[in-house]
């Protein structure tokens, strides 16, 4: 069996053993909670906007959140469980469950983002009229939802591999000082952000959303250019599951009974 059909048997592997009820009650409250708080600030009667920029910070929030449940427990799970040993002494048996564990973890949140999208956009449409058609704005956000579910299950995955007992907080805080921090300092340290050419990516695809004219933001940042940013997302995305590839097969992990 090559790595790929290797890789997509243990993607199906994860999608039917992630299929809990546990797992699908916490997949649904992160999926309502975008629409619930769509529905609370549009009927609370106060002039808040409902535009694109609302939306995306609600998806973003809980794509984070399930990226960080998800992606960052790739290896630890299974020392957990007592079963990488079997795994790693499988021919590929480290790439492949590095990569399946990517793509379950990209396809779980996607899934996620798609229903908040869907019904946040149904619930705006219903509640506030507006002029932008919501079809083009729902696919324009699915695409840089995907994208955006790809780059960020690819570093929490590494995060997985190298820091396997707190991945999960190593990449709280890798969103607190990248994302939030680095992403917004308007200088060229912004550029080595994944936020900083995903918003541009999704400004291309939805329209402008951002909070600041776009002219001022070019000012600021310099011009966009979507070729760029979308070969950067690319790029990182290939250069990460390479760099997990190699860290998950030299790496050696101790196992409990090893402990």
């Amino acid at each position: 069996m090559n790595i790929a059909n290797s890789t997509l048997a243990t993607t199906s592997f994860e999608i039917r053993r992630s299929l809990t009820i546990q797992r699908i009650m916490v997949a649904s409250i992160l999926a309502a909670f975008p629409p619930a708080m769509i529905t609370v600030i549009g009927l609370s009667g106060h002039e808040i906007p409902l535009h694109d920029l609302l939306i995306l910070i609600l998806v973003s929030i809980v794509a984070i959140l399930a990226q960080l449940l998800w992606a960052t427990t790739n290896v630890y799970s299974e020392l957990e469980a007592k079963s990488w040993i079997f795994l790693a002494s499988r021919p590929r048996g480290r790439i492949a469950l590095f990569l399946g564990k990517y793509l379950s973890s990209v396809l779980f949140s996607f899934t996620v983002c798609s229903i908040a999208i869907s019904l946040c956009l149904i619930l705006r449409t219903y509640i506030r009229s507006t002029e932008v058609n919501p079809f083009l704005t729902w696919l324009g956000m699915l695409g840089s939802a995907f994208l955006g579910c790809m780059t960020y299950s690819a570093i929490f995955s590494v995060f997985g591999t190298i820091f396997h007992k707190r991945a999960m907080v190593f990449g709280a805080a890798y969103i607190i000082f990248s994302e939030i921090v680095m992403a917004n300092v308007p200088a060229i340290i912004s550029n080595f952000t994944a936020r900083f050419h995903l918003q541009l990516i999704t400004a291309k695809w939805v329209g402008w959303f951002l909070p600041i004219p776009e002219k001022q933001f070019i000012q600021i940042y310099g011009e966009p250019y979507f070729g760029f940013n979308l070969a950067c997302i690319i790029g990182a995305i290939l250069l990460l599951l390479a760099a997990g590839c190699v860290i998950v097969t030299s790496r050696e992990y101790i196992t409990s009974e090893e402990a």
